[in-house]
């Protein structure tokens, strides 16, 4: 099965079912590569938190951030 028809069966599915297809393909990664990205994500969330408690990086709440990003996949 060729990846094109791969990502048109997954076009079909549902949401819920998108969701359980993310986690089977997550938990088929090798550990010692899943906790490398568990890391690195890790330390990005703690940089990010930091530069917010240095005022070096404004937040933005869900809902806005959601309408800014529709508003900018419309241009």
């Amino acid at each position: 099965m060729s990846l094109t028809s791969i990502q048109e069966e997954i076009s079909r599915l549902s949401s819920a079912e998108r969701v359980k297809l993310i986690d089977i393909l997550w938990e088929s990664l090798d550990e010692a590569r899943v906790k490398e990205i568990e890391a690195k994500w890790a330390a990005e969330s703690e940089e990010r938190i930091d530069a917010v408690d240095r005022g070096e990086l404004q937040t933005v709440d869900g809902p806005s951030a959601l309408s800014d990003l529709r508003d900018s996949l419309r241009k």
